[in-house]
């Protein structure tokens, strides 16, 4: 049997971590003039439950030159919150960025982002506030870590970091528009 004190240990160890100020108001309307054409994100309940598991448009942002400033950024903060936080072994995005839109009683239930096959060697997920929080009402960001849901900032340009098997949800919105930048970085399968 191994012992516990033979293994390394995390110190600063956190379910979720959180960076204000990441994007500035400017780049945050910056980012959304440059996701591509906006599709249709619902997605329906698979049982007798019926409605929508999901409400949504989302769009893409793929690497491009134009846009290499919004991974670098991205990146350099989830690399800082993995190395304090989490020493997770990560390859880097694996993935184009969405941006999620909630309007009109959107919202996205209880998920994890981790899945089979592609989805499956995403390590780390974040969300970006882009949508000023007096334009919206609802659309909370919540995860689940323990007994009790905890609320992510809505602070504009702020992000929210986490594991991607971790549970989380947006709440309705109920007035206005909220609009998120959403990533996954990978890495090799858990051993």
């Amino acid at each position: 049997m191994t012992h516990p004190k033979d293994l390394p240990q995390l110190r600063n160890w956190s379910p979720i971590v959180t960076a204000r100020g990441v994007f500035t108001g400017v780049e945050c309307e910056m980012i959304k003039s440059l996701r591509d054409e906006p599709r249709d994100g619902t997605l329906q309940y698979q049982d007798q439950q019926g409605g929508n598991y999901r409400k949504s448009r989302v769009s893409w942002i793929r690497p491009e030159e134009s846009n290499t400033w919004i991974f670098s950024k991205a990146y350099e903060m989830v690399r800082q919150a993995n190395e304090r936080s989490f020493q997770m072994e990560l390859s880097g995005f694996t993935e184009p960025l969405q941006v999620a839109e909630y309007t009109d009683e959107g919202h996205y239930d209880w998920h994890l982002d981790i899945g089979n096959g592609p989805l499956s060697i995403r390590k780390l997920s974040f969300i970006v506030q882009l949508t000023d929080p007096t334009e919206y009402q609802g659309g909370e960001v919540e995860l689940l870590y323990s007994r009790e849901a905890k609320a992510a900032p809505k602070e504009r340009g702020c992000m929210t970091l986490f594991p991607s098997y971790m549970l989380h949800r947006v709440r309705s919105v109920t007035q206005g528009t909220r609009f998120s930048l959403v990533g996954w970085i990978g890495g090799p399968h858990y051993r």
